[in-house]
């Protein structure tokens, strides 16, 4: 049985894995054990203890390792004392708001399982007559349990850039055969706190001035791409992204393997393939990601070729993919979105960004710019979005609508300093009226500027 759960969670894992980037967890609970019941009616009573859990999520879906221990000394029935300690495995999926709409922001409902191995040890009496004459006896083993449970864990309320805190609460059963007492069930209280712990990613602004080629680990790898600004709009120009990949892998005993990841505005993965032997020395990538989705416009996506040698040798190079502005068109309106452009935090001006990010706004702003220019029979409306954290209407009323307004009036002020004409724009604010998902990794969609354009009356 044992081996049997295992191979699920290790296939779990392989699958999630092609979808999710691991995001590592450390939990501790204390809990109140309820009076359990053993096969031939002797009772337990109350008692307390602790868990300790170590694993990962990989997106909803999250596993890892158990342990605990339990003790019961209120002399209940037959049973003066027990105590157990328990290691082993459990998995967990959380369903939350980019499940079920209607669950708030910072709720997750949590069902979990383990399946652990208990070293126990009881001192009692086997038998009302032997308690009769104050016959005591210790009864010590091993044995396996598994346990369901159901937590409720208060998510997105504590969060820094690498590190979670999830506050839990939850009522776990459990089912455990005994050589000399049969089955024995009892449940328990827990609350604790899971610590999530999110890998930082390569400090890409640190590589910008060496893009091109680079070195990391032993091994000398460089995947330049071709396109300048890469937009899959089926025009026929820049519509793929063409890396040139080399290294100095033959010297290191040939190729073993490659990888290229790439991940999308909000550090999630958004593409990965992965070979053996060489890397391929011209490689083509659509745009599109593991699960469908296109590129958004204006943005930048992070990428990182990986290659190994035969000798064990590694190296990895990373990059950035720009992406242009792709208008679409339905029934003579033309428009596009941009996620890209920065305010500060709830700011409608560029304050407390980086110089990086301010420069790209200008960058975009030129864009735009340009393309209002190109379509000087269009008026525009710009539309600023946000994201409803809390998923309230008084945070959509009182913050997000004025704070999605004054970014829509900033943006008009940019383009009007690159010659667009005031009366052409339109800023409106819409708050969280149009939200484009509830995932919360990619709560970054949410926050953009939209541009409708509409052809200007005779």
């Amino acid at each position: 049985m044992k081996k049997a759960f295992l191979s699920i969670i290790v296939t779990i894992i392989l699958v999630s894995s092609s979808f999710s980037e691991p995001v590592f967890f450390a939990g501790l609970q204390g809990d109140v054990s309820f009076p359990g019941v053993s096969g031939n009616g002797k009772t337990f009573g109350f008692g307390g203890g602790a868990d300790l859990e170590l694993g990962v999520y990989l997106g909803n879906f999250s596993t890892g390792l158990l342990g605990g221990f339990l003790f019961v000394n209120d002399g209940t029935s037959l049973v003066d004392s027990f105590s157990e300690k328990k290691l082993g495995l459990e998995a967990g999926y959380t369903l939350d708001k980019s499940l079920f709409n209607f669950l708030p922001d910072w709720l997750g409902i949590r069902p979990n399982a383990a399946l652990l191995v208990d070293f126990y040890s009881a001192e009692g009496y086997r038998s009302k007559s032997k308690k009769s004459i104050g016959k005591k006896a210790t009864s010590e083993g091993t044995a396996f349990s598994w346990e369901t449970a159901i937590f409720i864990d208060f998510i997105n309320l504590l969060k820094t850039d690498s590190f979670h805190f999830i506050p839990t609460f939850g009522y776990t059963e459990t089912f455990r055969v005994e050589e000399d007492e049969g089955l024995l069930c009892s449940g328990r209280l827990s609350m604790g706190i899971r610590m999530m712990y999110t890998p930082p990613r390569i400090d890409y602004d640190e590589w910008l001035s060496s893009l091109e080629h680079g070195e990391a680990g032993s091994l000398v790898v460089s995947a330049p791409t071709r396109s300048k600004k890469f937009t899959p709009d089926g025009d026929g120009y820049e519509d793929v992204v063409v890396f040139d990949v080399t290294s100095d892998a033959n010297e290191h005993g040939g190729g073993a393997s490659w990888e290229l990841r790439v991940y999308d505005p909000g550090n999630n993965l958004f593409w990965r393939e992965k070979g053996s032997g060489d890397a391929p020395s011209e490689y083509t990538w659509t745009g599109e990601s593991l699960s469908g989705d296109e590129v958004e416009s204006g943005c930048l996506y992070q990428y990182v070729w990986y290659i190994k040698s035969n000798d064990g040798s590694d190296g990895f190079i990373p990059g950035l993919i720009s992406t242009g502005i792709m208008l679409k068109e339905h029934d003579g309106v033309l428009s596009f979105s941009l996620s890209s452009i920065q305010f500060g935090p709830d700011s409608s001006e560029f304050d407390n960004i980086s110089k990086e990010q301010a420069q790209r706004n200008y960058e975009l702003f030129d864009e735009v710019a340009e393309i209002l220019e190109r379509y000087a029979d269009y008026n525009v409306t710009v539309e600023g979005h946000a994201n409803n954290v809390t998923g309230t209407e008084r945070e959509h009323i009182q913050e997000l609508l004025p704070l999605s307004q004054a970014r829509a009036e900033t943006v008009k002020r940019e383009l009007v300093k690159r010659g667009i004409k005031a009366e052409r724009i339109t800023p409106i604010g819409r708050g969280s009226s149009a939200m484009v998902t509830r995932v919360r990794a990619e709560w970054w969609k949410n926050r953009r500027v939209e541009f409708i354009m509409t052809k200007a009356e005779e």
